[in-house]
């Protein structure tokens, strides 16, 4: 077993090309001991997105705090705190941040 905060995993910057005012923290991957997933904690800030990109697996995100939208081909979903989401592997998608706070959510990605 393994337990950590969040508040001590550092934050740093998302570097996927085209992402805007967007951090990640990764809160338990494969230095933790985690076999074949990890935990990220996505933050999105004013005015912020990430590019439209797409993965060859599905990932799980529960929206945690603040407000904003999933953006794919067939349209957008708009994201509030206590959502849970599922993106498909091959599904095009974007994430933007609206209002007044930045967009939280936590993701479960394969390692």
């Amino acid at each position: 077993m393994y337990k950590t905060k969040i508040a001590r995993a550092r934050l740093e910057k998302f570097n996927e090309i085209g992402a805007v005012n967007t951090k990640i923290r990764t809160l338990i991957g494969g230095e933790d001991g985690a076999l074949t997933t990890a935990l990220h904690e996505i933050i999105i800030g004013k005015g912020g997105s990430t590019a439209m990109h797409r993965h060859d697996w599905e990932h799980h995100l529960v929206v945690v705090s603040g407000r904003g939208v999933l953006e794919g081909v067939e349209g957008k979903m708009a994201l509030a705190p206590g959502e849970a989401v599922l993106v498909g592997a091959g599904e095009d998608h974007r994430f933007a941040q609206r209002g007044k706070e930045p967009l939280r959510f936590l993701v479960v990605t394969p390692l």
